[in-house]
């Protein structure tokens, strides 16, 4: 069983039960709060300090990283699904705001996963022949410590059908926190940014019991989409 979600009411601001995956004091600015869309989940501050470390281990792991996150765009668009879930803990955090349908919230990678399988691998997927792009850009490390780290890229979705069409879908940022657990890196809190309206998402019945919440973008102007 699913349930689409589509929204339609008045302007609010969105606030998730509990505690974000990354608290942070980084504040929009005031060009942010003129841009339409629902309200977003705190980010990391970027560091613009340029300093230099030249440890080789923070070198190591910086590299470690970054191949970690970029990872994520190579696997999911050629639907190596097993090796894309395995970039996440067990205990990831999936948030994703959109304009115009909200914000999905997923506690757990088995909440996560239900998240994923209904709007990516639901019945029908197995005959999809449309090449997807999720391409990053101007990768930032904001924060590294030798167990935590704070990644903020630029995101552009694009599709390619077999029929020879090409479109952008949406852009927008991926905002990743990781943690070294046993000598590795793995994603524990995901947050995807998105700048432009999609379709509207299906997702499980009984979400709440499920460690998925749905905040519906509630603002006038989208009963007008």
């Amino acid at each position: 069983m699913k349930k689409t979600f589509i929204t339609t009411a008045v302007a609010g601001v969105i606030s998730l039960s509990g505690s974000l995956a990354t608290a942070s004091d980084w504040k929009p600015t005031d060009f942010q709060k003129r841009i339409p869309g629902p309200a977003r989940l705190p980010m990391v501050e970027a560091d613009y300090s340029g300093t230099v470390n030249t440890d080789p281990q923070f070198i190591a792991d910086r590299l470690a990283i970054l191949n970690h996150v970029a990872a994520y765009s190579y696997l999911i668009d050629e639907g190596r699904w097993d090796e894309w879930y395995s970039l996440f803990s067990d205990d990831v955090v999936f948030e994703t705001t959109t304009p115009c349908f909200g914000t999905i919230r997923a506690t757990g990678k088995k909440a996560f996963m239900g998240v994923v399988d209904m709007r990516y691998r639901g019945p029908g997927s197995e005959k999809n022949t449309t090449m997807r792009r999720h391409t990053q850009g101007n990768y930032h490390v904001a924060k590294q410590t030798k167990d935590t780290a704070e990644v903020r890229t630029y995101m552009l979705i694009s599709s390619a059908p077999a029929d020879g069409g090409f479109k952008v879908l949406t852009s927008g940022t991926y905002n990743a926190t990781l943690k070294k657990r046993n000598g590795k890196w793995t994603i524990t809190r995901w947050y995807i940014e998105v700048d432009a309206p999609l379709k509207a998402s299906a997702l499980p019945e009984g979400g709440a019991a499920k460690g998925i919440e749905f905040i519906p973008d509630t603002r006038e102007m989208c009963k007008k989409k």
